[in-house]
């Protein structure tokens, strides 16, 4: 039953995202450079023992639909880096955040802000999406 809520909230998540209309970022950088950077993180493994404990957390991909569509993380809710200062809100606060991209980059990028907008639970999945995938098929 557990899994099931997290999974029903996932969805109920998903479908109100998905219904944010989506404007263009502002003329200026909202983000620091991710060289700038200095974030949390958290590890492939580590989030692979998140998930089997059922712990309740979301997971924000914040790289492009294309990058999405080629691969992602089961029960990742997609929210691409440019899009993020119009869609964070949507975000409940108080729970963990595990935030991934391709490689950190972005992710730490996105960490970054969040936690600037009161999402101290954020943290970036070190080595992104990359990370994951080695470690996951070395689980296998």
């Amino acid at each position: 039953m557990g899994p099931r809520i997290h999974l029903t909230a996932l969805t109920v998540c998903l479908v109100c995202l998905s219904a944010i209309p989506v404007q263009p970022v502002q003329a200026g950088e909202p983000f620091p450079s991710a060289s700038q950077v200095t974030v949390p993180t958290l590890e492939a493994r580590d989030l692979q023992t998140l998930i089997k404990k059922k712990q309740r957390f979301f997971l924000i991909d914040v790289r492009q639909p294309d990058e999405f569509a080629a691969g992602h993380i089961d029960g990742a809710i997609l929210m691409p880096l440019d899009k993020l200062p119009n869609t964070y809100r949507q975000i409940p606060k108080g729970v963990k955040l595990v935030v991934y991209c391709r490689s950190g980059h972005r992710s730490a990028e996105a960490v970054a802000f969040l936690r600037d907008h009161g999402y101290g639970k954020a943290v970036s999945l070190a080595g992104g999406y990359s990370a994951w995938a080695v470690t996951n098929h070395s689980l296998h």
